[in-house]
């Protein structure tokens, strides 16, 4: 992965040129922080990386073309703070939050290039129309106390149930064509993906007979934001066989498309900020009968002119399952010291129903039912 940063270095280098041409930036985010914690009888202590967001180093640019028309690209890279290895990687199982939230159905291997985003595109009055791996809608989806940090409830428990409006791997899609407009405090955005199947597969395969739309995906999302309220909606739906990591106690195997919707809202009193979000999953992993539905309320409190006290409580429940649900709850402290860098402190618990076990941000092999998970985070995040 060095090798490949480091050539992409020399190469910006020598093409200097056509970079003073097109306007290219180079941009990224690192965080990194102590954490302490447990998921059942798993004890954890050590680096954690990505708390409030995931590290990572890009490369965006844009080309004037002319009538207002313009060419752009983003290659995006995201990496595990605490060793240096690129992320996401498959099924993450190390001691830290970027590699625990990694979903089963990411096809990037721990040493890839630009794995959190790679497109190209054209922008212009219309909005931006790109191609490439790109963010589903349900990604922004971000009605969060705790802005989709990885130790906030929305993320915590709509990742682990493998819904893909989250802001983890799962609203990342391969093969996609999306469309971003913003007219006037809307923003509209879509998406359809082709994934991984392309083409129909030979017998003997898995999937076998499928044609190319056997996994395909779409969404598509509204959010209107003027002046102190915000509010949006987004819909998606993800086809195929076992999209996500489908982590409920069995259900029928009969496969389906996994659908999901979701509605929220935010309000600046000044004083304080009320945000809270309710999303419906039906067919979760493609597989009948596992739907579920997901809420969380929170609020953030201004201290002073640089501090944040953020407080958001969420739960997850199964439609068609017994005690499979979760519970999660967050305190978080954030300090701005410039306005790029940011000193936090974050405490976060988990707890799992007597049929749940894998809601929580402790990296944890446990397969025992009902454990539960915490961790406390005290750390520094900088943007450049």
């Amino acid at each position: 992965m060095q090798k490949k940063l480091i050539a992409l270095a020399v190469a910006g280098l020598v093409s200097a040129p056509a970079f003073a041409q097109s306007n290219v930036t180079i941009y990224g985010v690192a965080d990194a922080a102590v954490g302490f914690g447990s998921h059942g009888d798993t004890d954890f202590r050590g680096v954690v990386g990505g708390v409030l967001s995931g590290s990572r180093i890009g490369f965006k640019g844009t080309e004037d073309l002319g009538n207002g028309l313009k060419a752009v690209f983003v290659l995006e890279q995201g990496f595990d703070i605490g060793n240096g290895i690129a992320s996401p990687a498959v099924g993450g199982t190390g001691a830290t939050v970027d590699a625990a939230y990694s979903s089963t159905d990411d096809k990037t291997d721990g040493d890839s290039v630009f794995s959190r985003q790679a497109y190209v595109g054209l922008s212009g009055a219309f909005g931006t129309v790109s191609l490439g791996r790109q963010y589903a809608p349900g990604y922004f989806f971000g009605y969060d106390a705790t802005a989709s940090a990885s130790v906030g409830p929305q993320s915590i428990l709509s990742n682990a149930a493998g819904m893909t409006i989250t802001p983890n791997s799962a609203a990342r899609w391969d093969n996609s064509v999306a469309y971003t407009g913003s007219f006037s405090g809307l923003t509209v955005r879509g998406i359809w993906a082709a994934r991984g199947n392309e083409l129909t597969k030979e017998a003997g395969s898995t999937g076998a007979g499928e044609g190319p739309s056997f996994d395909d995906a779409y969404g598509l999302s509204v959010d209107y934001a003027n002046g102190p309220l915000a509010v949006g909606a987004v819909y998606q739906v993800a086809k195929g066989d076992n999209f996500g990591p489908s982590l409920t106690p069995a259900v029928a195997s009969a496969n389906d498309d996994q659908k999901e919707w979701g509605i929220g809202g935010s309000y600046d009193f000044g004083v304080v900020q009320l945000l809270a979000s309710y999303q419906d999953a039906q067919s979760l992993g493609n597989k009948n009968d596992a739907d579920a539905d997901l809420w969380q309320v929170g609020v953030v409190v201004p201290v002073g002119a640089a501090g944040k006290v953020h407080l958001a409580y969420g739960e997850v429940d199964y439609d068609n399952q017994k005690d499979a649900g979760a519970e999660s709850y967050s305190l978080a402290y954030t300090h701005a010291l410039s306005k790029r860098t940011t000193a936090y402190a974050a405490y976060n618990r988990t707890s799992n129903e007597s049929n749940a076990y894998k809601f929580g941000v402790v990296p944890t092999d446990t397969t025992n039912l009902g454990d539960d998970s915490d961790i406390f985070a005290v750390g520094v995040r900088h943007t450049f």
